[in-house]
């Protein structure tokens, strides 16, 4: 974190090639340390692509202050946490039963996790259609979600929910097939059966595929021993790659000899966000909101007006 805030103190930041998942971590799907195959879920398009193609956007990070200037240190602050990144998947890669793992490193795991499940074009769409809503309810012109709001907005949110990270289970889980399937939105929260997209209060396991054969979990079931190490079986590895095909926002990672892929099909999106209002109190026009999306969710009873749940529906319409 000292590193994290020199870099922040700093303007010498010039790149302008953005990953929003690190290189480091996609190598491990990757046979040459080059090109990984990537799975177009736009089109349907089946092809290698280059590490330094792929999960990058030109100026995501790049943000401007109070006097217009605009800079890219946030790229600079986030290539801290890139390193720390991979010297995490190097241990966790290369674990074996009756490794340790110590207390710094479980809670720089947590941090480390936040910032990548926060830090992407899905995450950023999420958080800019719930602020246009909020904006929509109060009669406000809908602004588009600035790219210094979603950065402030990543950096205050992973240590929140770094702390939630921390109150799980670690668990390792492998499959020694090489099945495990990655995404551009690699961390990724299991359902359950209420039908809601799922959140870190509700979700079992938070899963994470650090390479074909590992998966990192974070899980609710709490043990008596710091790691817990699993072999999935046919049916656990096939949930997480459906988990997985449905988190994707533009791009499936998998290695070559890889069949099961839904391969030529153009891939719809699920819905992942939901934003209920529900009256609460008629006499004070109160409703209780529930914003739940796969990064946590929240409820509120406050009044909403002018649109209110409480008011006929000819007046809000």
């Amino acid at each position: 974190m000292a590193k994290v805030a020199a870099a922040a103190a700093r303007r010498d930041c010039v790149s302008r090639r953005h990953h929003y998942v690190p290189q480091a971590y996609m190598r491990a799907w990757s046979a040459d340390g080059k090109r990984i195959r990537v799975l177009d879920t736009v089109n349907g398009l089946d092809r290698l692509r280059g590490l330094r193609d792929t999960c990058v956007q030109e100026n995501f990070y790049r943000v401007s202050v109070s006097n217009g200037e605009a800079h890219n240190q946030a790229e600079a602050m986030l290539a801290v946490i890139d390193g720390e990144t991979a010297r995490l998947l190097r241990m966790l890669r290369g674990w074996a039963a009756g490794d340790d793992v110590d207390f710094d490193d479980f809670m720089s795991l947590a941090v480390v996790l936040a910032f990548q499940r926060n830090r992407t074009p899905q995450t950023k769409r999420l958080l800019g259609a719930h602020s246009a809503w909020l904006r929509g309810r109060a009669l406000q012109e809908a602004r588009p979600l600035s790219t210094a709001g979603f950065v402030a907005t990543l950096f205050r949110s992973a240590f929140s929910a770094a702390d939630e990270h921390s109150t799980r289970q670690l668990e390792l889980w492998d499959d020694p097939r090489g099945r495990v399937i990655t995404c551009d939105q690699p961390v990724i929260l299991s359902s359950d059966s209420s039908g809601q997209p799922p959140s870190t209060l509700t979700s079992q396991h938070l899963w994470w595929p650090i390479s074909p054969h590992r998966v990192l979990v974070l899980s609710s079931d709490l043990q008596p021993r710091k790691v817990v190490h699993r072999t999935m079986d046919r049916k656990g590895v096939d949930r997480l790659r459906a988990a997985v095909i449905r988190s994707a926002e533009s791009a499936i990672i998998a290695l070559s000899n890889d069949t099961d892929l839904p391969v030529g099909k153009k891939l719809r999106r699920r819905p992942q966000v939901v934003v209920d209002c529900k009256p609460v109190s008629s006499e004070k026009q109160q409703c209780r909101m529930s914003f739940s999306t796969q990064y946590g969710s929240s409820t509120l009873d406050r009044a909403c007006q002018p649109l209110c749940a409480t008011k006929p529906l000819a007046e809000t319409s």
